[in-house]
């Protein structure tokens, strides 16, 4: 389904589209190995200690991922495409809410990627704004990220959007 007709630039225009359609995930790829290429360089390591993976087996992996998520009906994904190319992507899942806490249905942000030469072109805030929109119609107001601990203008991004930090991810690893 088509999300809107886009915003036209210079030399090309950009839509959205939604899709929960396995079928369309091969298209994700390239947007999935820039967010990777990314993330190895703004955290070499985890936790100092474990290197990241060759991307084709990084893709491979979380290719898997989204297969097992899609098998519930509300997961989703939205695809920018420029130039009949992905330009970025977010995908969603939804789960029940937070048992200690008084939430409603909460989406988890599990992947938003925008390829490197799209980056800074406000299409992070397109995709983020058209999942708001999918979640709303079903009745989903509350998201979780979780973003690579280096990655500070994923942080600044997501708190100019208006999302605070409620938790903190630890890593560690043992050798035994």
């Amino acid at each position: 389904m088509c999300l809107t007709q886009g915003v036209a630039t210079e030399k090309t225009t950009t839509s959205l589209r939604y899709s929960s359609d396995a079928a369309d995930l091969d298209l994700l790829e390239p947007a999935w190995n820039a967010l990777q290429a990314h993330h190895s360089a703004v955290d070499p390591s985890l936790g100092g200690e474990t290197p990241p993976r060759a991307l084709a087996d990084a893709w491979e992996r979380r290719r898997a991922k989204y297969e097992g998520w899609l098998a519930d009906p509300e997961t989703f994904f939205v695809v920018a495409e420029r130039a009949d190319a992905v330009a970025g992507y977010a995908f969603l899942t939804v789960a029940p809410g937070f048992a200690a806490w008084e939430t409603g249905p909460i989406a988890n942000l599990e992947t938003l990627s925008i390829v490197s030469e799209h980056r800074r072109s406000g299409l992070g805030t397109r995709l983020l704004d058209a999942a708001w929109s999918r979640l709303a119609e079903r009745g989903v107001r509350e998201m979780a990220i979780t973003a690579a601990a280096g990655n500070v203008d994923a942080h600044r991004f997501y708190e100019r959007h208006g999302f605070k930090q409620a938790f903190v991810v630890y890593y560690g690893k043992r050798d035994d």
